[in-house]
């Protein structure tokens, strides 16, 4: 006798003739979690408990990200940060000057003027 998981894991035969009915009748799950597990592992460059310690960290020991204390004295951005001498202290708020202002003549005014 057949018994009944045989009977639910039976496939059914289906034609596989054009491409619509092959997409609908084939199984591809198994075939997309392996590919996502693969490009996974590609991204973050593996599992880490796989891997040596060498491999993880890496120890920079180059010159070229130190600057010297001298340099970082004279840099533009430090020198606006410390206090200017040559500027004199705000004593206290002054009002405005008052400058005379030539009127301007008119052209009739021009005109006599010139005679």
């Amino acid at each position: 006798m057949v018994s009944t998981e045989q009977i639910l894991n039976k496939r059914k035969r289906v034609s596989k003739k054009n491409k619509k009915s092959w997409r609908k009748h084939t199984e591809i799950n198994d075939v997309e979690k392996f590919l996502e597990a693969k490009l996974r592992e590609e991204r973050t460059g593996g599992n880490p408990t796989e891997k040596k310690n060498k491999d993880l960290f890496y120890i920079d020991k180059s010159d070229i990200f130190q600057t010297p204390k001298s340099k970082l004295a004279s840099m533009k951005c430090h020198s606006d940060l410390q206090i200017d001498t040559r500027v004199a202290p705000v004593v206290g708020r002054v009002g405005p000057s008052k400058k005379k202002k030539k009127k301007k003549k008119t052209l009739s005014q021009q005109n006599v003027s010139m005679e």
